[in-house]
């Protein structure tokens, strides 16, 4: 007997098989006559042949019905399943928020650790710090949230915890807009000061009211102290006033802009918005969104990178939130334990870790405590969340003769020591200095206006594995994050003390390229551009697959006309590839021709094309534009403004052949290495000015680098396409000759 609700497919069958069995155990005399046989199937009489010669039918027969069973069993259970999917999914709308906002202070810093107040000083994480990021990164994941965009301040300890956190969720491609309305609260005279040294100069209950009062402000620093005159020469607030000190009520004014103009509408739009800055610029926000009296902001502690999520729905019973037409989800607590000041967000960790750290963080003025969400357990399993700082007075850079504890060599993070790095960036750059001294161009600099720099992303995983890349998502390497850190600090070395916009793709290779470049150059602040125009050219259904392997299957001259032809598009994506690559960065792109399911470089040029005269020269006229007026506001010398574009191998080549205006022939010669500065400097009419620092087929654009090193990198590349044991004699689009003119191999392209 079966339960009555057994699927009738599943019925079914067990009938076929009951008819199935019956046939195979009736007894047949050859020859003969069996008795009639029927059994119930499908809903009706199956009468199987009286003659023994038709047992072998009926059995076929009933297979058949058997496997049509099987099938219209699998299918009812697919229909159940997607019903049970539509249901959950409905259920889970009709229960998931309107919008979410998810506030997060960075990760440890060297002054929290050194129980300093920091302010407008940009510190940097401690390795302490980088794993507190990492793990709201990962909060964020087991959360479940998938970020629309995200905001931080213009220091340097917000940007790196927002690119971690961004890094551990997989979703590097979120723009991270930088504003100076979401930096720290200005510290004023207390900057850089030891909380006890300053309670016991000025007494605990004084200290306390500067640090969380609404109304009260600390002393004002001198606009003449060290401290502030780097702050205020700091290129980042070039366009700002500096204030010399703030009480939380004017970081709530500054904030409220940003709140007003940007934040709200995203949340009404039902968005999901990351913001990562502050401890008190986040108690402003905190004040604003759960209505605090000032009275109560005073107990509003938020501990490092600890995520707090507000949720917000469109026609909920809950408290009033402050954006237009949307209403808190729930309560989930007060803040400090007063009646009143109800708490809307809900933190992602244990609230009694949450409250140990809170603790924590108002005895800093009593004695030198650190405290840290993550933290390894103790011997017996506690998890300790305060500690004794070690390094409270640790050692001091000198800034003019003061001392203050600011960043002196990058945390363990890096791949490589940034001194180290530096070393090797002086020594490539005076290799290329030393290529370049006799080709001097009198005048050349004078007619310069800005430089645009395209560099190739570090090496990647694919490449490494020499698999053809396209529109997968593969990371760097450690090689390949430590070219992109090399090629910031050639840029550094060489001068470069500004970028005013970096472009790149939606693709993490290049993004982690653009970010640790900026870090080496300590211009983490710079505003940063993502757009799927820039993304690799789309190799079809080359992608995922081994070079070598490619040739084995088409040829080396096929294979090579789809990788360094013009005009020759590969096979096109398979519906798999293509569900398995495009996600939700592309849903604003969607519809039309959109994704490309295969592109030759023609198909990407053509894309590339609204991309170069649109948003890349709208930023290299503005920074030129923004340039002439620093020089005659000042009346100093013309300073050439940089933009940086990082992308991949396809899409360079595809801009180079469009800046320079190369030929078909010309541009299969053109390989760019792996994070190699390809420099071009322009003129008033943005046209790039050639140069005899270019090597052929380049005219205008230069290779920042040790020339050695960059032709190994680039022979490095073209030998990709290498199989073993292959017929020399095998016909080919790129041919090696000897110039005897020249006295050197040269390579030409046979395939147009």
């Amino acid at each position: 007997s079966f339960d009555a609700s057994c699927p009738p497919a599943l019925l079914e069958m067990l009938s076929l098989l009951t008819v199935t069995a019956l046939a195979l155990s009736s007894p047949v005399r050859p020859g003969g006559r069996t008795g009639a046989r029927a059994a119930a199937a499908r809903g009706g009489a199956v009468l199987l042949s009286e003659e023994a010669g038709d047992a072998d039918a009926a059995l076929a027969a009933a297979e058949r019905e058997l496997q049509i069973a099987l099938a219209e069993a699998a299918a009812a259970r697919e229909a159940a399943s997607a019903r049970k999917e539509t249901a959950a999914r409905a259920a889970a709308e009709e229960e998931a928020p309107h919008a979410r906002l998810v506030l997060v202070r960075h990760g440890q810093s060297e002054w929290n650790l050194a129980n300093r107040f920091t302010g407008w000083v940009d510190v940097d994480l401690t390795e302490q710090g980088i794993l507190e990021a990492r793990e709201a990164g990962r909060l964020l994941a087991a959360a479940g949230l998938e970020i629309d965009e995200v905001h931080t301040s213009l220091m340097r300890r917000a940007i790196r915890s927002a690119v971690l956190m961004l890094s551990t969720l997989n979703q590097c491609w979120l723009p991270v807009r930088k504003h100076l309305e979401l930096n720290e609260q200005h510290a004023g005279l207390l900057t850089g000061e030891n909380k006890v040294s300053c309670a016991q100069k000025w007494g605990v209950d004084q200290v306390m009211a500067w640090r969380r009062n609404f109304e009260d402000p600390p002393p004002e620093i001198a606009a003449d102290s060290a401290i502030q005159r780097a702050i205020a020469t700091d290129r980042r607030y070039d366009a700002a006033r500096v204030p010399s000190r703030e009480c939380l009520s004017a970081v709530s004014r500054r904030v409220a802009g940003l709140w007003e103009g940007t934040i709200a509408p995203a949340l009404q739009e039902g968005r999901t918005v990351l913001v990562v800055t502050h401890g008190n610029t986040l108690r402003a926000l905190v004040a604003y969104l759960d209505g605090l009296a000032p009275e109560d902001v005073y107990h509003v502690d938020l501990p490092t990178a600890t995520p707090l999520l507000y949720e917000f729905d469109a026609d909920g019973a809950g408290a009033e939130a402050p954006v237009a037409g949307l209403r808190h989800a729930r309560e989930h607590g007060v803040w400090g334990e007063r009646e009143g000041a109800a708490r809307h967000g809900r933190f992602l960790v244990d609230e009694s870790r949450v409250r140990a750290a809170q603790q924590a963080m108002r005895q800093q003025v009593l004695q030198d405590i650190a405290y840290s969400m993550v933290t390894a357990p103790t011997e017996d399993g506690e998890i300790k969340t305060a500690f004794t700082a070690p390094e409270a007075r640790q050692r001091l850079s000198m800034i003019e003769g003061e001392g203050y504890t600011v960043r002196q060599t990058p945390p363990a993070y890096f791949f490589q020591e940034s001194e180290r790095l530096e070393e090797q960036a002086r020594s490539d750059l005076e290799e290329f200095r030393l290529s370049t001294r006799l080709l001097k161009v009198p005048g050349q600099k004078k007619r310069v206006r800005c430089a645009l720099v395209l560099l190739r992303h570090g090496q990647s995983a694919f490449n490494h594995d020499k698999i053809f890349t396209g529109w997968a998502d593969p990371d760097l390497t450690n090689r390949g994050r430590e070219e992109a850190r090399l090629a910031g600090k050639m840029l550094k070395v060489a001068g470069v003390e500004r970028i005013a916009m970096v472009h790149t793709s939606l693709l993490k290779r290049a993004i982690k390229t653009a970010w640790l470049a900026l870090d080496e150059m300590d211009l983490q602040w710079t505003p940063v551009q993502n757009t799927w125009r820039l993304n690799e050219r789309n190799y079809g259904e080359l992608q995922g697959r081994v070079k070598a392997d490619c040739v084995k299957a088409h040829g080396l001259k096929q294979v090579q006309r789809w990788r360094r032809g013009f005009s020759d598009r590969p096979p096109p994506w398979s519906d798999a590839t293509l569900v398995e690559t495009i996600d939700r960065r592309y849903d604003l792109y969607r519809g039309g021709d959109f994704p490309p399911r295969s592109e030759s470089l023609e198909d990407c040029q053509q894309r590339l094309r609204p991309f170069l005269y649109g948003e890349l020269g709208e930023s290299m006229r503005a920074a030129v534009d923004a340039a002439l007026a620093d020089a005659e506001a000042g009346g100093g010398e013309y300073e050439v403004p940089t933009v940086l574009v990082v992308a991949s191998e396809n899409v360079l080549r595809g801009l180079v052949m469009e800046i320079e205006g190369m030929t078909q022939e010309q541009i299969p010669l053109v390989d760019v290495p792996y994070a190699v500065p390809l420099v071009y400097q322009l003129d008033s009419a943005l046209t790039p000015v050639a140069t005899p620092w270019a090597e052929p087929p380049l005219r205008a654009g230069w290779y920042l680098g040790d020339p050695t090193k960059v032709r190994a990198v680039q022979a490095e590349i073209q030998a990709d396409l290498a199989v073993e044991d292959a017929d020399d004699e095998e016909e080919a689009c790129l041919v090696e000759s000897f110039d005897d003119e020249r006295g050197e191999s040269v390579r030409e392209w046979r395939c147009s």
